[in-house]
């Protein structure tokens, strides 16, 4: 790391008359009355073909700060440079928590959250007329304000240090450059997704927040915006648009107005979990389907991609009943369709009985996590997710106002217990909220909830605004991909010696973000 020292950079918080300007880590909150931080340089380190974010805030003094905004110039190294369009820039958000979570003990204040984008992701062009704008802004005295930049590095990078700036203007006049350096190591991340997920369903909320028809055009191409950046951040939608083809009634299948989209998605955009069609209104035309959907997806070597989302969290003898069911019909259908359930791998009630044999899917609550009788699962054959709600047991929690190191640990523990998927409930559960932008508070205990993205349009684009949420999502995830890259490279007891060293289980898990840091170089230098 190096540092350069500016007239204009005040590190001392006692002369509040004039700006400052410093580089926070993605996984420390930063509020709007924060402490300025005394790093003044960003280092960074990724592999090829991942992101890598960093976070410039500057402060004003004891007048506002006016018309800001930030410039990045290319990384240029040895063998050549990562352009400045491969580092994205954003405004960050603040929420005001006004009440923590339920369960936090984090203090009330302005907290960041959603990214607004510096320019249109579709057209690269400034972003005007919008509510909400990221560029110029003007910070308010005695306040902070957030720009969160992220790196990619493209496929094929070479391996050694690159380096650049970002630079801080107000008014068309520096107030800072911030010296940004980057080591590439000697290896790239996959294009394919090693984690499976559904981050929630996508249609109907998209076409009711932007004002579109069911099934039109237009509902289709948004909703494709939203599922490619999902796709960018390794996360995989539960709903994908029109990809499954009409069953006939001999149960042949005509995939002529699908087919081409969900090749598209599985082998160009290497989404790896595919939920299918689901109702047992007509039993017989549910098997007939699912058998159909089987020999199809069978066929082009997907079905292991495939699941059925049975009865959601199933929480008395009824719902255990109708669970068995349901897994009876699809083992009928076709016993390799995979049968995925919200529940744990023990019985809620041993008077309910048991759901095994009928669920070959186990996708349980983080607090509810079982480990002798997963492992047995796992045993039998069957298969590990996970899911996280609200704030429940004594887990990792992914409310706005928890550490967010509380969004890197549960993926990590996930390594350790064999876990290959993730479920989050909803990620546009919008219409839970009257004011989605400035008060996500569902139920009025859990900020962020069912939440990790925002709708464009008030930022003047038509596809997601993401959140911090989801880019720490997508940071955890990456470091999954690091632990199976060096797995297949034959090193898996030396990653479960690592991960074992930041996490024992959902309740026993390292709080301190720098150790996981730490352990991601150790896997990189593994890798390599």
């Amino acid at each position: 790391m190096y540092r350069l020292t500016i007239p204009l950079l005040l590190l001392c918080a006692a002369l509040a008359s004039a700006q400052t300007v410093w580089v926070a880590s993605p996984w420390e909150h930063v509020l709007k009355t924060s402490e300025p931080g005394t790093v003044t340089a960003a280092t960074l380190q990724s592999a090829a073909n991942e992101y890598e974010p960093f976070r410039v805030i500057v402060r004003a003094g004891e007048t506002a700060l006016p018309n800001v905004t930030l410039k990045a110039s290319a990384l240029n190294g040895p063998k050549g440079s990562i352009a400045a369009r491969d580092l994205t820039l954003f405004r960050e958000y603040y929420l005001n928590v006004s009440a923590p979570s339920l369960r936090s003990t984090a203090p009330t204040g302005w907290y960041p959250d959603a990214l607004i984008p510096f320019v249109d992701p579709i057209t690269g062009k400034d972003i005007e007329g919008a509510k909400y704008d990221a560029t110029p802004y003007t910070i308010e005295p005695s306040s902070n304000q957030g720009y969160w930049i992220d790196v990619h590095v493209p496929k094929g990078t070479a391996p050694g240090d690159y380096r650049g700036t970002v630079t801080v203007t107000s008014a068309g006049k520096t107030v800072a450059t911030v010296p940004v350096s980057l080591t590439v190591w000697g290896f790239e991340l996959p294009e394919t997704i090693a984690m499976q997920s559904n981050f929630g369903s996508l249609g109907s909320r998209l076409a009711k927040k932007n004002n579109l028809q069911p099934n039109s055009p237009e509902l289709a191409a948004t909703e494709d915006l939203y599922i490619d950046e999902f796709l960018a951040h390794r996360a995989v939608p539960g709903s994908l648009g029109n990809i499954w083809p009409t069953v006939k009634d001999d149960g042949t299948v005509d995939d002529s107005q699908t087919g081409a989209r969900l090749r598209d998605l599985v082998v160009n955009k290497h989404v790896n979990a595919l939920k299918l069609p689901f109702s047992m209104s007509d039993p017989e035309k549910c098997k007939r389907d699912l058998r159909a959907y089987a020999k199809y997806l069978r066929e082009k070597g997907w079905l292991k991609l495939a699941y059925v989302y049975m009865r959601d969290e199933p929480n008395n003898a009824e719902d255990y009943e109708t669970v068995r069911k349901q897994g009876a019909l699809i083992k009928k259908a076709d016993p390799e369709i995979g049968r995925m359930c919200t529940e744990q791998t023990i019985s809620s009630n041993p008077e309910w009985g048991n759901l095994y044999g009928a669920v070959n899917i186990w996708c349980p609550l983080w607090g509810l996590w079982d480990e002798p009788t997963a492992k047995e699962r796992l045993a039998a054959g069957e298969r590990l997710w996970s899911y996280t709600a609200l704030c429940q047991g004594n887990a990792p929690f992914w409310q706005v106002d928890f550490a967010p190191v509380s969004f890197r640990a549960p993926f990590w523990i996930s390594w350790r217990y064999d876990i290959e998927g993730f479920l989050y409930w909803s990620s546009i559960y919008w219409d839970a909220y009257e004011d989605v932008w400035n008060n996500p508070h569902f139920r009025d205990k859990y900020w962020g909830e069912g939440m990790l993205v925002y709708p464009g349009l008030e930022a003047g684009i038509k596809g997601p605004v993401t959140s911090i949420r989801l880019k720490l999502v997508r940071e955890a995830l990456e470091d999954f991909e690091y632990m199976t890259l060096a797995a297949k490279q034959g090193k898996g007891e030396r990653v479960d010696h690592i991960v074992n060293s930041v996490v024992q289980s959902f309740q026993v898990w390292d709080h301190n973000p720098e150790e996981y840091a730490k352990a991601r170089e150790r896997l990189a230098r593994l890798i390599q």
